[in-house]
């Protein structure tokens, strides 16, 4: 194409995404039999009705406007400047959902997005970033409302969220919980802030992310002062009826291009409280990545915190850090550290300078850090352990190799060193590897750096007892899982059966239905695609799912009583099913017992 040429195509596809003349109707598949639109100004306006043709022009306001209804809100390709306070409570799921992904832009000098109690709200396909310098706090944050109403039913998938200049990327705190954070990328926190700090919550899944930062890529000066990509921890006590954040499950992520302070790429505990800030936490099927030369304190660390599992991870690279796996540690008042397990993880540095610190000096190596007075029950069992040609770290915290009873010592065979990565950074409208999708960029990191193969001595390896039922790119594992958050092919390429997990069963009202969180994965054999059904097994009644092909969906009943509901998925050639039992109440189950 001739350059002239090229140049007025780009220059026009530029002002069609501020403008959103590429705005197109979705396919009938994707929309709901409710749905509102919105586009940036002039075009939308509050005082529109909210259609294709006349849309309204500000989240806020579509939030507030929107039937309840299950209706899905629609944000054609543009800019939307400003801050926009939610608080809306919906009975059914919510959809605000950008046209073309990543083409509509949430941007403010303060917070685009602040969500204060609301409930059942998904938000899907948005960039969402500070307007640039000089922007104040957070660029999301989500709380309870006075004192009453905890933010619940929230999920964010698909979006883009960078550059604050002052605080966290994403703050979720004080009476926060069933709340879900799937297939984003989050990258330049503010300084001596996080890309999310979960503080006070329960029940939150992080899973199939992306974290990194590149501030030279936004222009930015490195500071050398940002903190943790994740931060689980409680700063208030009781203060929201919540002590100890639980229940959170960090699975199936990316970290990568740590540009920090000596802190952790993921922490849990951390504000010297007399109680533990951190409870049942799982960390399982992430990818660390050592790329950078800037010091890191180590991969994971624990202060004040209870029943933290580390399984099927992968670590590997040249972090460089202070220690290379783990610091258990207290500070303040915190409680001892209680019930950790690392198991059927990968710790890999091909370099010989695992935990070496900043001089790389093989004679200062550590594997983990922090006094072993201060943790109640370290277990490790069924690690792969590589340092090159050196020997395996056995100080401080604990000697790998005497405290894991089923050590591997060998080479896991991973892909080449993480030196040519190209960084995932969203450069509209492509990402800088010429990938167009989250997912398409995800699955690129895992295969370059990630992957191992059928003849790596981590291969069938992992203990079943504690692998995760799927690999980080949601494949089955099997009955001989691997070590590491990666599962080699078969050897022959035979398809696999899909792997279906309907959830757990559930308790529910007759008024107010179910939210069915079922699961569903495939190894991307015959041909990449996997369709999905609920039905009704049996029951005293109807069943109306509102999105039978989805693998989460809300479910009305007609009669109350015991209904067993079945998740199916097809790859086309080999199906699976798992079953969920959900009980159905009725009002009058509530009342309360009356003694004459």
């Amino acid at each position: 194409m001739p350059r002239i040429i090229q140049a007025i195509f780009v220059t026009f596809f530029a002002l069609a995404a501020i403008v959103g003349l590429g705005a197109t109707r979705p396919a009938s598949s994707e929309t709901s039999q409710c749905e509102y639109w919105v586009a940036p100004g002039p075009a939308g306006s509050d005082l529109n009705p909210g259609t294709f043709d006349s849309p309204w022009a500000t989240l806020e306001h579509a939030s507030k406007a929107a039937r309840d209804d299950s209706c899905t809100i629609w944000f054609k390709d543009g800019i939307y400047s400003g801050f926009n306070a939610l608080k809306r409570r919906f009975d059914t799921p919510t959809t605000f959902r950008s046209v073309n992904d990543y083409r509509a832009v949430l941007e403010a000098y303060g917070p685009p997005l602040e969500m204060d109690g609301v409930k059942n709200m998904h938000f899907s396909g948005f960039e969402i970033r500070h307007s640039g310098p000089g922007a104040d706090k957070t660029v999301m944050i989500m709380d309870r409302r006075d004192d009453i109403y905890w933010s619940e039913y929230v999920t964010f998938t698909n979006n883009i969220i960078h550059d604050s200049y002052n605080n966290d990327l994403f703050k979720i705190h004080n009476g926060v919980r069933h709340v879900t954070i799937r297939g984003n990328v989050f990258y330049n926190q503010g300084d001596s802030e996080e890309h999310i700090d979960a503080n006070g919550i329960t029940d939150i899944v992080i899973e199939d992310n992306i974290f990194f930062n590149d501030f030279a890529g936004s222009g930015r000066a490195n500071s050398g002062t940002t903190k943790f990509f994740i931060t689980i921890k409680d700063s208030n006590g009781a203060e929201d009826d919540q002590v100890g954040s639980e229940r959170i499950s960090v699975r199936r992520n990316i970290f990568l291009n740590w540009e920090g302070g000596t802190e952790a790429f993921i922490n849990a505990g951390n504000d010297g409280k007399p109680y533990y800030e951190a409870k049942d936490v799982t960390f399982e099927n992430n990818l660390l990545i050592g790329n950078s030369d800037q010091l890191v304190d180590t991969a994971f660390s624990v202060r004040g915190a209870t029943n933290i599992t580390f399984t099927n991870n992968t670590v590997v690279g040249d972090l460089p850090a202070r220690a290379y796996a783990l610091r258990s540690s207290l500070t303040g008042e915190n409680l001892k550290n209680r019930n950790l397990l690392l198991a059927n993880n990968i710790w890999s540095d091909p370099t010989g300078t695992m935990g070496a610190g900043r001089e790389r000096d093989p004679d200062r190596n550590r594997f983990g850090t922090g006094n072993p007075e201060d943790t109640i029950n370290l277990v490790l069992d069924r690690n792969l352990y590589w340092n090159g040609l050196r020997p395996i770290p056995d100080r401080d915290l604990v000697a790998p190799l005497e405290a894991d009873a089923r050590p591997v010592v060998a080479d896991p065979l991973l892909p080449a060193g993480p030196q040519s990565l190209v960084l995932p950074r969203w450069n509209g409208p492509v990402f800088a590897s010429g990938n167009t999708t989250i997912r398409q960029e995800f699955v690129r990191l895992v295969e370059t750096f990630g992957r191992i193969p059928p003849n790596s001595p981590a291969v069938g390896k992992a203990d079943p007892r504690y692998a995760p039922v799927v690999d980080i790119l949601g494949r089955p594992r099997g009955a001989a899982p691997d070590l590491g958050a990666y599962q080699a092919a078969a050897p022959d390429g035979a398809n696999q059966a899909p792997f279906v997990d309907a959830g757990p069963d559930l308790v529910a009202t007759l008024s107010d239905g179910a939210l069915l969180k079922g699961f569903a994965a495939d190894d991307g054999l015959p041909d990449g695609t996997l369709a999905l059904a609920w039905t009704t097994v049996s029951g005293p009644g109807d069943v109306v799912f509102a999105a039978p092909s989805q693998a989460e969906t809300a479910a009305d009943f007609s009669a109350g009583g015991v209904y067993r509901l079945r998740l199916s998925a097809s790859d086309g050639e080999l199906s699976a099913q798992d079953d969920v039992i959900v009980t159905v109440v009725t009002p009058q189950a509530f009342m309360p017992l009356v003694l004459r």
